[in-house]
């Protein structure tokens, strides 16, 4: 699609558009597949749609919840298989990352101690290799939860102010948010969850305050570019209000 097609589509401001990636293990065993053939498939698909989402769209971040703190509940071999994927998707991307100037963030709860040394070591790498990039941010949800970031970020605020870098006063809503895992993204545009299901998963919750929803019956494997022109569209006939009135 080329830039003027692109800027008929999506005819509102977009800094910050955030994907819920569900449907994975749904559309594997759709195609009698396993579950990690699906996971497989859906990490494969990411970056078919956030280069869409940076290059054709301009949109400045991409936020893609890809492992939560509750996904710790799942089979173990599910865990190390993702982990993997993972792993291995920033090796192959880093360099290409840093050619068209994206920034990789990576926000979660990264001090857990059951995540693997050879994941954090790829994720350092990959943050520290693009620090310097400043055209667009993908930012990863990795060992996240909507809750524990804000819990976290009011751990850090109580521990500034007892260490008298900050006042109680000093505190609000702007300023909390210079907490948060990813702070200098601040909020959420667009949130699009793919496979039907229609809820937020933890996902973040502080960020998404006057962020737009828009839930997407297929597949992550599945969810295309054409799928996410259409999502785009309908976030641009929105009339996204912020509490006051417009054109009424």
């Amino acid at each position: 699609m080329k830039k003027n097609d692109a800027k008929e589509v999506l005819t509102k401001p977009l800094r910050h558009i955030a994907f819920i990636m569900d449907g994975n293990g749904r559309w594997a065993k759709k195609r009698l597949l396993p579950r990690s053939a699906g996971h497989k498939a859906g990490v494969k698909n990411i970056r078919n749609i956030v280069d869409e989402c940076f290059f054709t769209y301009d949109i400045f971040a991409c936020s893609l919840y890809v492992f939560s703190t509750e996904n710790w509940n799942r089979p173990e071999k599910e865990i190390s298989y993702l982990f993997n994927l993972l792993k291995v998707f920033f090796e192959d991307n880093i360099e290409d990352f840093v050619k068209k100037d994206v920034k990789i963030l990576v926000s979660g709860d990264l001090e857990d101690s059951r995540i693997p040394k050879e994941v954090l070591d790829i994720i350092n790498e990959a943050k520290a290799r693009t620090s310097l990039c400043k055209s667009h941010i993908f930012n990863v949800l990795f060992n996240y939860g909507g809750r524990r970031e804000i819990v976290t970020a009011t751990k850090r605020i109580v521990k500034d102010i007892e260490e008298g870098k900050i006042g109680v006063d000093d505190i609000n809503e702007s300023s909390f948010g210079d907490y948060l895992y990813s702070s200098e993204l601040k909020d959420v545009d667009l949130l699009v969850r793919t496979s039907g299901e229609e809820r937020l998963s933890n996902c973040v919750l502080y960020e998404i305050a006057y962020g737009e929803f828009i839930f997407n019956d297929e597949y992550w494997p599945s969810y295309s570019k054409e799928d996410l022109k259409n999502d785009l569209i309908k976030y641009s006939s929105r009339n996204r209000r912020f509490g006051g009135l417009k054109n009424e």
